[in-house]
């Protein structure tokens, strides 16, 4: 093992990739000299990987593929790492071993290093970029002064178009301000998020300048969010009738998904010596921060007033207490506007064959109150 440590020491340099060998039992077997400065902290051999990288809960079966070789790798793109934005390849080694490679893409997240190269006044994408842009959720544009120079394949998909060399897309007609070119729909929207209706989706728009002649645009679908039935009106997330309505009719799943209840800890108190307005932005700056740590089609839902419910899809229970102990950690550390710092209790329960949403939403409940019995401020589970 040694030997494959230090050619990919040489060859995945630069702070660019970083690499973490695991078995069968998700042990760390070898890792790369600068893993620790992509986590926390840098794992130790034989160590559970799920530990240091939780954002592997709900990819196991993903992960089982490629160890049975079904699959010989798995791409998980842009997750938010130690204030880096890392993509997660999951890597074929042999039968008994998988390589966890940790790209470094902040640099290209955050727009710091040019997205394209130019060569004969053409425009080329960098094949490893490209396999990112397309891979992207967000429908992704980039345009000069007047036209789209490059559509990733979400956006050419949507449009229902196989080039943009014979058919015209102008975004900005879809808006009510009257717009005639790229240029100027940038100062619109730079620095800002803009909602923009497009067919029968509500889309958020946002832009990024990569050289003073041509803009990056992404347009990312919120068409169920925009549906004002479902949504809390002060924090964004869903309601409690949309969490039960999609808990319905995931019962049958059983063991892939874990059902949390959260409880902020002596919320009463904050409304009563900081008021109901500072009571709201910490509830609004909670949802924010639970959002952030949890991947993008798990369920996140306010139950009522300090109450929050949650579900982790594609996951065992055991994992998902591991990802919830990662949020547990992340609140108290966190220092809250108006009150500084903020506990919760959780109570958390995996599905059975022939649950009800009363009966699993019970169990959960019960282990809240358990937490709560126990002193506040920590995790309790009913297994079955």
């Amino acid at each position: 093992m040694k030997n494959i440590q230090a050619i990919l020491n040489i060859i995945l340099s630069k702070d660019i990739f970083q690499y973490i060998f695991i078995d069968k039992m998700y042990r760390v077997v070898d890792i790369s000299d600068g893993v620790g400065a992509y986590l926390a902290k840098s794992p130790k051999i034989g160590e559970d990987i799920l530990l240091y990288l939780p954002e592997l809960v709900g990819y196991e079966s993903e992960i089982e593929n490629i160890l049975n070789g079904v699959n010989k790798s798995y791409l998980l793109e842009s997750i938010d790492i130690n204030n880096h934005y890392i993509n997660i390849s999951i890597e074929y080694y042999n039968d008994e071993t998988i390589i966890i490679l940790l790209q470094n893409i902040t640099d290209i997240t955050n727009s710091k290093q040019k997205l394209l190269q130019y060569s004969n006044e053409s425009i080329l994408l960098n094949s490893t970029l490209e396999n990112i842009i397309n891979r992207q959720n967000a429908l992704v544009f980039l345009t000069n002064r007047d036209d789209i120079i490059y559509a990733n394949k979400k956006f050419l998909d949507y449009f229902d178009v196989d080039s943009l060399v014979d058919e015209r897309i102008d975004i900005y007609k879809y808006l009510d301000t009257p717009i005639d070119s790229y240029d100027n729909l940038f100062p619109l929207v730079d620095d800002k998020e803009i909602y923009i209706s497009i067919k029968s989706d509500t889309f958020i728009l946002k832009a990024t300048l990569i050289e003073s002649s041509h803009k990056l645009f992404t347009l990312s679908r919120v068409t169920e969010l925009s549906n004002e039935k479902n949504i809390d009106t002060l924090t964004g997330l869903y309601k409690k009738p949309y969490f039960i309505s999609y808990l319905e009719r995931n019962l049958d799943k059983a063991n892939d998904y874990a059902v949390i209840v959260i409880d902020l800890d002596n919320f009463k108190r904050v409304n009563d010596i900081y008021g109901h307005l500072a009571g709201d932005d910490v509830l609004k700056e909670f949802a924010l921060l639970i959002k952030g740590n949890i991947r993008a089609d798990d369920i996140f839902a306010r139950w009522g007033g300090e109450e929050f419910l949650m579900l982790l899809k594609n996951t065992s229970l055991d994992n998902a207490i591991k990802k919830l102990e990662q949020i547990h950690a992340i609140i108290e550390n966190h220092k809250f506007i108006h009150i500084g710092e903020l506990t919760a209790s959780f109570g958390i329960t995996n599905g059975i064959e022939g649950d009800t949403i009363d009966s699993i939403l019970q169990r959960a409940d019960n282990a809240l109150y358990e937490a709560k019995d126990r002193g506040k401020n920590q995790i309790v589970s009913r297994k079955v």
